[in-house]
């Protein structure tokens, strides 16, 4: 029971937090409710990610109808993985966005900002822990409610235009996925993903394409709902709290979710064996993930400002992701691990970098980091040791996942591609990291005339926001062995529970 509990805790305290924000008029204390509440659940999940390891998985012990059907979770080293790194990253997002909070909204915002964060955050645990596909639908609804909360916020009527934009997508991806979740139900009358999966296993051979042709409209409505890219790569350079939440948000935290989803539903749901064994879909997902890494491989080498560095690197390290998850073999999905802690922590790193950049020095141009220089030593610091890992220096996280994707693609086929696609994004990153260097160690620069120096009082909440990323970034460097370990952890748990 104490296993359970610890679980109930976690999934519950930001919904509670998310109340207690509305109790304070100042927006200090809701900030200092959000605060404490991330910092508490990152405890309660190190807590679970230790239980995880050692006992495979964690589900709530209720076998009545009704409360199941309301508490019902599952937590294993997949949805562990994703709540850890994402809680740590939604923290990490929290400090980056307090200065401008300060500076952007007034007191009874600020306060709402806080309160809707916590929702957000509370969706978000539901979709990594939740067991059952009705719950599953619903967490996805308030993930989608607390982010145009958040959006509303703004009085720009451009954010608004976007904002029903994303509206729309939205109800159309919701739309197809309550349609599917009502025809699995009526299929197999059962929401339970354990039951269904069992009762797919069980299918007889006539309906198989009657399964295909559910997960071909739930993988459209993934699509549409998690990875609408072309809706905000024009806003990458505003400055704006709306324009930096929507970037960040749509970038980082919600591509995480689609990933665990697309890991959910083809490994614990349909199946690989079904999908990659009797459909074959492994070519087409591989034939769009080269696609995907060459494309922005081509668009990343001819990029001089960071942000969109960052998001070409997203773009990147996705592709290889779901080429990693086509493969299906234990080397490929050690390499989605180590893909997706990169796509994560350097991303958002080089992002919340230019983001500073382009608020305090008007530019997020490679060649206009030395002015950050002059500024402090130690605030520029954390992107001059990151040059490692975009290199893909031995032991950083960029090169563990390049050597078990090398690995798992040496085949003589299809699959060879990759191999193609990993030299040529790593002579991207490294004639990236290039630039990065001779910024900072070329020649001599002139200190502009309208050149003012930034007090730290400034961007103190900044500086944190870097060198908590650089140290989890290093940190797993250190660990090497550990790390490797729990991608190995992680790659056997998914390929032992596919179907």
């Amino acid at each position: 029971m104490g296993l359970t509990s610890n679980v109930y805790s976690l999934i519950f305290l930001p919904l509670v937090a998310s109340l207690f924000c509305q109790i304070f008029s100042k927006r200090t204390s809701a900030f200092l409710v959000a605060v404490v509440t991330c910092l508490s659940l990152i405890i309660f999940e190190i807590k679970a990610f230790w239980d995880v390891l050692i006992y495979e998985k964690i589900v709530n012990d209720f076998e009545l109808s009704i409360l199941s059907l309301a508490l019902e979770f599952r937590l294993d080293i997949l949805g562990a993985t994703f709540l850890l790194l994402f809680t740590f990253v939604k923290s990490v997002i929290l400090f980056f966005y307090r200065n401008d909070i300060e500076n952007s909204l007034s007191e009874n915002e600020g306060n709402i900002f806080y309160s809707v964060f916590l929702l957000h955050l509370f969706g978000l645990v539901g979709i990594f822990t939740t067991n059952n596909l009705l719950n599953l639908f619903f967490f996805f609804e308030i993930y989608a409610f607390s982010f145009f909360a958040t959006l509303s916020i703004s009085k720009s009527a451009e954010f608004a235009k976007l904002s029903f934009r994303y509206f729309c997508l939205n109800a159309i991806s919701s739309l197809l996925i309550l349609f599917c979740v009502i025809v699995i139900y009526l299929t197999f009358h059962e929401v339970n993903f354990d039951k269904i999966a069992i009762s797919i296993s069980m299918i007889p051979q006539s309906d198989i394409w009657f399964i295909a042709a559910i997960f071909l409209i739930m993988a459209f409505a993934i699509v549409i709902k998690f990875f609408p890219f072309w809706l905000y790569f024009q806003k990458l350079k505003n400055t704006s709290l709306i324009a930096t939440f929507l970037s960040i948000e749509s970038l980082f935290i919600k591509t995480g979710v689609g990933i665990f989803v697309t890991l959910k539903v083809i490994c614990f749901f349909f199946g690989n064996k079904l999908l990659f064994s009797k459909f074959d879909f492994a070519p087409i997902l591989i034939f769009l993930a080269i696609c995907l890494i060459f494309y922005s491989a081509i668009k990343l080498y001819n990029q001089k400002h960071l942000k969109m560095i960052s998001a070409y690197i997203c773009l990147n390290n996705l592709g290889f992701i779901f080429a990693s998850i086509a493969l299906q073999t234990l080397e490929s999905l050690q390499a989605a691990f180590f893909y997706l802690i990169n796509f994560t922590l350097v991303s958002l790193l080089i992002f919340i970098f230019a983001t500073f950049l382009k608020r305090y020095f008007a530019t997020s141009s490679i060649v206009k980091m030395w002015l950050v220089d002059k500024n402090n030593f130690f605030l520029v610091l954390p992107i001059k040791l990151l040059v490692f890992s975009i290199a893909a220096f031995p032991l950083t996280i960029l090169f563990f996942a390049n050597w078990y994707l090398a690995y798992a693609s040496l085949n003589i086929g299809f699959e060879a591609f990759l191999l193609f696609g990993i030299l040529v994004s790593n002579f991207v990153y490294i004639s990236q990291a290039v630039r990065i260097i001779s910024s900072f160690f070329g020649s001599q620069h002139t200190v502009p005339k309208d050149y003012t120096h930034v007090e730290i009082k400034n961007y103190r909440l900044y500086l944190v926001s870097f060198w908590i990323l650089l140290f989890a970034i290093y940190g797993s460097v250190f660990v090497a062995d550990l790390t490797n370990s729990i991608s190995l952890k992680f790659a056997s748990y998914l390929l032992s529970n596919t179907i």
